[in-house]
């Protein structure tokens, strides 16, 4: 499906552009007001977190072309649900107690972003540069 595939793409640069935004927001402070509009915004987190979840079931049921039926675009996939989940860690990341610590899978994704942002964020790149430069190779 050709819109889930360039939309895939345009979720995996939001959050490539996200995740870079400490590393390279004083060259480029469009990056600071995309965070800082995201986090204000609770419109904005929830179409995000909605699309993030749309994406990952038509990237995994209806990959590009000659990829296999089920898990075509397992890469893109895999970073667009973590992507996901991040986003989804950072909306409720205010609301939860500062004394009361959740161990949950939503907690330790968003923990392991939070501590390794920059590399998730170059590696989120290099997917979305793929998914779009290589549309029908298998990235397996």
């Amino acid at each position: 499906m050709m819109q889930a595939y360039l939309l895939s793409v345009l979720y995996l640069c939001y959050g490539a552009a996200f995740l870079l935004a400490d590393e390279h927001g004083a060259r480029f402070p469009s990056l600071l007001s995309l965070r800082y509009y995201f986090r204000t915004n609770r419109w904005v987190r929830a179409f995000v977190i909605i699309i993030g979840i749309i994406l990952t079931a038509l990237l995994s049921f209806f990959p590009m072309d000659p990829g296999p039926v089920l898990l075509g675009d397992l890469l893109p996939m895999i970073n667009t649900l973590s992507l996901t989940v991040y986003f989804l860690h950072q909306s409720i990341k205010g609301a939860e107690e500062v004394g009361e610590r959740k161990e949950s899978v939503l907690h330790a994704t968003g923990q392991y972003v939070d501590h390794n942002r920059r590399y998730v964020g170059y590696f989120t790149l290099v997917v979305a540069v793929l998914h779009f430069i290589l549309p029908q190779l298998v990235i397996l």
